[in-house]
């Protein structure tokens, strides 16, 4: 159930082509940064728009210095900063907004609940959907160094070496948050989430009316494409509390933008007179 997110080490002769004016493999590059440089935005800004929005701003800058990268360090690292660093601009353009609290989403959950709705075959795919939904609203109750360290770590599958180097911290530095992080979602999970914990009082089907009607699920755009909710519920009582909330991040399909962001992003630098891509 476990699945991994982790952006991929390119060809290094795809790598020096991009660098030198390829089209073919520079887009090629850019199409396997996509997904996961996505995976992590939406994570931390929550809403898709906000994260497009960053993964091509990050895109871009990866295009535009691509010529100071330098072979003796891994690409996907490199990358990986540009992509953080642009993605915690994002984040601090949003500073303004109110942030989200564990208790503030508690009453939420509280507020939402329908204790006599039933859990429902036919609603599968909806259910799976809003827990990827609610998943994504506990990350918003950490502080920002606190989510984007457990979700490089422990949702992309980073190594503590790596995802230190991406965030410019230490190691030891990168693993109290990451602890810190476990331990906060691990304290919430336990006392709200029927997924994660059989006797907390929050269950998917008992919230979905409400989030039907407040458009936190919406029908015709879900980014899940089937259900499974009991499968992870059997999953994470079958492993160790140690694990259980990483795997329940996990347990989440690898996030996608809707937009073909390279195909925009070629695009755009064709009017700054990067060759287009062959077909």
């Amino acid at each position: 159930m476990t699945l991994s997110r982790k952006l991929q080490e390119p060809d290094p002769e795809v790598i020096r082509r991009a660098a030198a004016g390829d089209s073919d493999a520079l887009y090629a590059l850019l199409r396997a940064l996509q997904d996961p440089i996505f995976g992590l935005a939406v994570r931390m800004l929550r809403h898709r728009a906000d994260a497009e929005d960053a993964t091509q701003e990050a895109l871009l800058r990866i295009v535009t210095h691509l010529g100071q990268f330098r072979s003796e360090s891994r690409f996907s690292t490199w990358a990986w900063r540009i992509a953080v660093n642009r993605i915690l601009d994002r984040s601090r353009d949003r500073a303004g907004e109110v942030p989200t609290a564990f208790e503030a989403m508690r009453e939420d959950l509280e507020a939402g609940r329908d204790p006599h709705a039933p859990e429902r075959a036919e609603d599968a795919v909806l259910l799976r959907e809003l827990k990827v939904q609610c998943s994504r609203a506990m990350l918003q109750c950490l502080g920002p160094d606190e989510r984007i360290a457990f979700t490089l770590g422990d949702v992309l599958n980073l190594s503590s070496e790596e995802a230190a180097e991406v965030l410019g911290i230490e190691r030891a530095a990168f693993r109290k948050r990451v602890s810190r992080a476990r331990a906060a979602l691990q304290q919430f999970l336990s006392s709200e989430c029927g997924v994660y914990n059989p006797a907390a009082p929050c269950r998917c089907h008992r919230r979905l009316s409400r989030a039907l009607e407040l458009g936190r699920v919406t029908p015709g755009a879900l980014e899940v494409s089937e259900g499974g909710l009991p499968e992870v519920r059997q999953h994470l009582a079958a492993i160790g509390e140690a694990r259980r909330v990483t795997a329940f991040f996990r347990s989440d399909p690898s996030a996608r933008s809707r937009r073909d962001l390279v195909d925009a992003l070629r695009r755009q630098l064709g009017r700054l007179g990067v060759p287009e891509v062959k077909a």
